[in-house]
């Protein structure tokens, strides 16, 4: 290749890129733009998070270029409430210089939309920080920022159904259904559902079962996946308390039907988060080599030494960068690897639970317990063969560690390790409950070598 040729080709690419650089000069967004074009991402596409957060970063810092304190502090809020469940001290930082961009705006100079806009946002921010804190644990600062919120009409019930949840963490249910009650619920079926929520678990708490009952029916009715799983699962918990036996085992199949449905959505958004990231890396390195290349060639039509020097200096440095993007891609697979043993462990649990729960014999126990009807040989045979084949072999692994013990301490041990209540069992060997509990006790101290009054049997044989 000639020099005239060399020097014709740089001149190309310069041009080209004097063109880019000016066409890109005349359409540079602003700010307002920039969160409008996340905005728009975030409603056409829910699962293009990294995409979402990258265009709210490049808002604010466009927002404090041009010095718009609301555009600036919007993006704050709504960066924050994307990365509340991910990084809490973050969303609070980000929050804060939401507060702190709202004080720099001068509300004379504001116009009747733009005041609006201005109260929303502080408003918003308010109540995003309260969450923050009552995700944190610190409930007497997000108390305080709730109630702030109760004068704002447009956020009272989400305030009052924060504030009714701190009253149910502390065991307060009558304060946290009065507070309940205050909301202002819709008519409409797909408005006000966590005012609904709320409201149902205060009745639940307060042992209203049939008026939980009729809200969490009607929550089970609607589309929203996550809603009917919780629905279902308190409809689940109410017919246990209320020992509907017939109609648990077809509640426990709509149950496990939606936590799967749940988990696998919650899977599919999260790898999509890491196809998304991965692919923004792979494009940044490659634009990154780009503009390498092109500093290389316009410098090589200086001088062709210093080109030369420069490109074994940049092909060393592209190979390290080849091999460390490598490097922190198999990490990445090692992790997202990890990451769905440890999901598809937590679905095993689940799926463990639900058969044991609608077993056969553990049916027969629930129903017979009251009838005080004592197990034949062959039925705690057959508990033996159940309990082992979804517990990995816990009474096998019982009986190797603890040869000593008899044949009703191991029956003990079993009955305890399905969590059936001490009632049940002084119904099956028709004792007292007292002395299931005095049994219990002398086998978790001379049995275990347990004294902890605080330990109770349920958790020692957890660690068998």
């Amino acid at each position: 290749m000639t020099t005239s040729t060399c020097l014709h080709r740089c001149c190309l690419v310069l041009l080209t890129t004097c063109l880019l650089t000016a066409c890109t000069t005349r359409s540079a967004p602003t700010s307002a733009s920039m969160l409008a074009e996340a905005e728009a991402v975030h409603r056409s596409k829910p699962d293009s998070v990294k995409t979402y957060e990258d265009l709210l970063r490049a808002a604010v810092r466009l927002a404090e270029q041009e010095h718009d304190g609301l555009t600036c502090a919007r993006a704050y809020l709504l960066l924050s409430a994307q990365l509340q469940w991910t990084d809490e001290d973050e969303a609070i930082a980000l929050a804060t210089k939401g507060q702190q961009a709202l004080q720099q705006v001068a509300p004379a100079a504001l116009s009747v939309h733009e005041t609006e806009m201005l109260n929303a946002l502080q408003r918003d921010l308010t109540l995003t920080m309260a969450g923050l804190y009552e995700q944190k644990g610190e409930l007497s600062l997000a108390r305080t920022l709730y109630k702030q919120c109760l004068w704002h009409p447009a956020c009272r019930n989400v305030a009052l159904g924060h504030l009714a949840n701190l009253c149910l963490s502390e065991n307060d249910a009558a304060g946290a259904l009065e507070l309940a009650r205050q909301m202002t619920l819709s008519d409409s079926d797909t408005t006000d559902v966590e005012a609904r929520v709320i409201l149902a678990n205060c009745y639940l708490q307060c042992d209203s079962l049939e008026q939980a009952r009729q809200i969490y029916t009607h929550l089970a009715s609607l589309h929203n996946r996550k809603t009917r799983y919780v629905a279902q699962r308190h409809l689940t918990e109410i017919a246990i308390r209320q020992r509907e036996l017939a109609a648990l085992p077809a509640l426990l199949d709509s149950t496990f039907s939606s936590a799967e449905s749940v988990f696998f959505e919650a899977l599919q958004q999260k790898e999509v988060y890491f196809r998304a990231t991965l692919e923004q890396e792979r494009r940044a390195e490659h634009l990154a080599y780009r503009q390498r290349l092109t500093l290389w060639a316009l410098c090589g039509v200086t001088v062709l030494a210093v080109m030369a020097v420069l490109f074994l200096a940049a092909l060393t440095r592209h190979r390290r960068q080849i091999h460390a993007q490598r490097l922190r891609e198999e990490q990445r697979e090692r992790e997202l690897a990890e990451e769905r043993l440890q999901q598809q462990e937590q679905k095993i649990h689940l799926l463990q639970r639900l058969i044991l729960d609608k077993s056969e014999v553990l049916q027969r126990l629930r129903a017979e317990g009251d009838s005080k009807k004592q197990l034949s040989r062959k039925d705690w045979q057959e508990v033996e063969q159940m309990l082992d084949s979804v517990t990995d072999g816990f009474v096998r692994r019982l009986r190797t560690s603890h040869p000593g013990f008899s044949e009703e301490d191991i029956q003990l041990c079993m009955l305890t390790r399905m969590n059936l209540s001490n009632q049940v069992i002084s119904n099956i060997y028709l004792i007292t409950v007292s002395a299931v509990k005095h049994r219990k006790l002398k086998l978790k101290k001379d049995g275990f070598g347990e004294y902890d009054p605080e330990r109770p049997l349920d958790s020692v044989l957890l660690q068998i």
